[in-house]
């Protein structure tokens, strides 16, 4: 197994000794490690770069792990917090868990109790997405009322959809990254008779091997390292219902194997256990690869690619049916100016590009520009020099800065003629590269701006990954007023 596998773990201690221990046993077990000795410089570089858990001493010069704690709590509340600290008291407990502390263990700490601490932060900060997913998907619809398009493309695609949904069947949607396949999945699922059962998606791709088997099948207690309590996985609370596989290329050859004998005899075993339960789901799988390749190449099982390819549904990138742009569109406006509260619009010329350009991103793509619009627009209309500069370079037409904002004012002539007034527009002979890394500094200080410096919030606005945007960020050497 490699480090990142298990998950980035930060941790902050001004004792030397113990922070090197620490470092060492929970490198041991896989994770990747990044010990600070001052919390200040750590906190910066896991809201710069992405954290999956901070483990802090609660005794520090010039910042407490209590003030650690609420740093994160407010900052990028999605990342647990483990406390250590040599003076425990059950005041001092009870205060760091009220404060939203995971654990808090005592120094020196016991390197069986760091891992379960360790883990079961991992697991709690799995279980806060889940949480913040179903939120997400109460408000959204079942069957196919939320899938918009009217090409001829969409229209097969709506067909196989209502020929298959009340069928046992299994099927696999395929399509590029962004296309839309899970909506579709929604869709059998919605007008199936197991519409009043369970849709549990799972993306197989953002899951490390050993945690995806007890995911899909359940742990019993003890199973592992961490696992304190028996817990069902994806097959039994799927019951009755349906299961979403997507990314199901990423699966490993071993995972494959069980995945299997699941589908096939309808029964899963948890991990660490030896009863066999039952579990009647229909699985509804979807790959951007190609799983046929993958079969001739032996790292995708044939027998599992024909279980779940019963029914094959192809889903069209968006640039092979631009009549679904306009209506997507405009489905997204409605969507983000309830959300925002805000009345937006776009021109007529900002739509024109939008039919123009290719969406390698797809809906996905559009979906993430018009809900950056509708955030940063400073005028109720969107105008094509508003547009990102990707969409603008195309047509070459000229910027006004970032959705509505005007031009910064020339301080002369003189100083025009001798600088380019915007990247967007080179002057002649200007090397693209630097032309295109100027663009790209711009947009995502404009972003990250707009978002107060927050990086999750910035990759929204973005469309990107926080570790994206912090790859950015460092790339173009933007720091956030934090470090300073």
């Amino acid at each position: 197994m490699n480090q990142k596998e298990k998950g980035r773990v930060f941790l902050f201690d001004d004792d030397a000794d113990s922070l090197q221990s620490v470092v060492a046993a929970l490198r041991r077990d896989g994770f990747d490690v990044f010990p600070f000795a001052d919390p200040r410089e750590g906190l910066a570089r896991v809201e710069a770069e992405g954290g999956d858990v901070v483990v802090t001493d609660l005794r520090m010069p010039g910042l407490t792990g209590l003030e650690v704690l609420r740093h994160v709590t407010k900052k990028i509340p999605d990342v647990p917090v483990v406390i250590l600290t040599a003076y425990g008291t059950v005041e001092g407990a009870i205060e760091a868990v009220r404060a939203g502390a995971s654990d808090f263990l005592l120094k020196p700490v016991e390197i069986p109790r760091l891992r379960a601490a360790v883990f079961k932060a991992l697991k709690e900060r799995g279980m806060r997405r889940e949480i913040e997913r179903l939120r997400e998907e109460a408000g959204r619809p079942l069957g196919i009322e939320g899938i918009v398009g009217s090409s001829r493309a969409m229209e097969e695609v709506l067909r196989k959809i209502r020929l298959v949904a009340p069928t046992r069947m299994n099927v696999l949607i395929t399509g590029e990254s962004g296309t839309g396949k899970e909506l579709v999945a929604r869709g059998v699922h919605g007008l199936s008779p197991r519409a009043d059962r369970p849709f549990l998606p799972l993306n197989c791709a953002a899951i490390p091997e050993t945690l995806l088997e007890s995911e899909l099948f359940g742990h019993e207690k003890g199973a592992f390292t961490g696992a304190t309590a028996s817990r069902p996985g994806k097959f039994e609370n799927a019951e009755g219902g349906t299961l979403f596989l997507d990314e199901v290329g990423d699966v490993s050859p071993a995972i494959q194997s069980k995945l299997l004998r699941a589908i096939e005899q309808k029964e899963v075993t948890r991990v660490g256990g030896s009863q066999v339960i039952h579990a009647d789901v229909r699985i509804i799988a979807a790959t951007n690869a190609d799983l046929e390749k993958m079969v001739a190449g032996g790292t995708f099982r044939e027998d599992l690619f024909y279980r779940i390819n019963v029914i094959p549904v192809f889903l069209p990138p968006l640039r092979d049916r631009k009549e679904d742009i306009l209506p997507l569109t405009e489905h997204f406006l409605v969507r983000f100016n309830r959300e925002h509260g805000k009345s937006v619009a776009f021109s007529k010329d900002a739509l024109d590009l939008l039919l123009e350009y290719r969406w390698t991103g797809n809906v996905r793509e559009l979906e993430n520009l018009v809900e950056r619009a509708v955030v940063m627009a400073k005028a109720p209309v969107v105008r094509a020099q508003d547009l990102p500069r990707a969409i603008r370079v195309a047509a070459s037409l000229p910027a006004t800065g970032s959705y509505g904002q005007p031009p910064a004012p020339q301080a002369s002539i003189a100083a025009s003629a001798a600088e380019p007034p915007h990247p967007a527009a080179p002057r002649e002979g200007r090397p693209r590269g630097e032309y295109l890394k100027a663009m790209e500094r711009e947009e995502l200080q404009t972003a990250l701006s707009s978002a107060g410096w927050v990086i999750a919030r910035a990759a929204k606005i973005l469309g990107w990954t926080p570790r994206q945007v912090a790859y950015k960020m460092k790339k173009h050497g933007l720091s956030s007023p934090w470090k300073k």
